[in-house]
This record gives structure tokens, sequence and C-alpha cells, in this order.
């Protein structure tokens, strides 16, 4: 059976002052991530195995290097593919934590309300969804692994594995990994 995998990147280097969809993994996000795929091509059958025929991954350099440490032992490249990127907050400035967090739990609670960035979470939503059936339906063999961020994910599989948004959000790794089965 043909998988979705879904990746949200792992830990970035966070510059104030420099909007987060530039961000690049912090050292520690490299080493987490080198250490955490690792169980995707292991031999042993205890850990979860993967069987690529593309890594594609939002535009973001924080993603594109999460996909690249998977796509190594694979002998694959990543495409970038337009639409997989994050929820567009490019006029907001740097949050703190607490900041971010209030300001995540008002854009998951009012789906059709622009309250944070540049679209709604619905809007969100359909951009990412959109990316994600046209990336899976060109792939007819194999597992697809798309490399994403944690707000866009949340919104795709919090409902389809019946969760509460916020709280699923609040919970999501850095990185993270989620199966999904794909029609033959």
């Amino acid at each position: 059976m043909r998988r979705l995998v879904l990746v949200r990147h792992g830990p970035p280097q966070r510059v104030e002052g420099v909007a987060a969809r530039e961000w690049q993994l912090s050292e520690r996000g490299r080493e987490t991530c080198e250490n955490f795929f690792s169980q995707l091509v292991a031999p042993d059958a205890a850990r979860i195995q993967i069987r690529p025929s593309i890594i594609a991954s939002s535009v973001e350099p924080k993603a594109v290097q999460t996909a690249e440490i998977i796509a190594r032992p694979f002998g694959l490249s990543v495409e970038t593919v337009t639409g997989l990127h994050e929820h567009d907050r490019s006029n907001l400035s740097y949050l703190d934590a607490p900041d971010f967090s209030r300001k995540v739990a008002d854009f998951l609670a009012q789906p059709d309300e622009l309250v944070m960035g540049l679209e709604t979470a619905n809007q969100a939503l359909h951009r990412f969804t959109q990316a994600v059936e046209g990336v899976c339906n060109r792939t007819l063999t194999g597992d697809v692994v798309i490399v994403s961020h944690g707000t866009v994910m949340t919104l795709y599989l919090a409902p389809r594995m019946n969760r509460d948004p916020f709280l699923f959000w609040q919970k999501l790794g850095m990185p993270a990994l989620f199966l999904r089965p794909l029609p033959d």
C-alpha cells in the first residue's frame, strides 16, 4: 500500500528580525533530524520504513533542509512545491512563544476569519490540500513524502484524525511524521 508521509521540519534557528519563512535548521535541528529519520531506512522490522518515489518540500529553507536529510539515504533529490509553505504570516513581526501560541489558538478557532497573517485558516488549508493532492496525483507508485510546517499540517491532519486542532498543534513535535494510506 502506498502512503502519504507528512513530515514537519526539524527545529530551526530562530532569528529575531528575520522572517520565520527564511529560518534555517539549527545545528541541533540537523542532528535531531539525522537521528529521527535514520529510523525510516533501518532494516530493523521494529522501525518505520518508507519507500519514497518522491520527496517534496515547501520552499522554506528549514523544510528543504529537513527534506534533504530524508532524501540522502534514498538517493533522491528534493522537489520544492509551491503551496506547501506555512500559513502566510509574512506581515507579522517576531512573537515570543506565549504570544505566538495565543495567536495560533485564535487562528485555529476562527478558520474563516483573518485573525493572523495574510490568509485565513480555511484559505491556508485549501492551498495546502491542493498542493498535497497535486503531488499525490502525479506520483503513482511508492510512498509520497512531503515536508512542510506545523500550522498547515495541523489544519490538514487534525480533522482527518478527529483531533482538536489547537491541542494537536501544541503537541506536534519538531520533527514529526504522520503516515496516511493512499489509494493504489
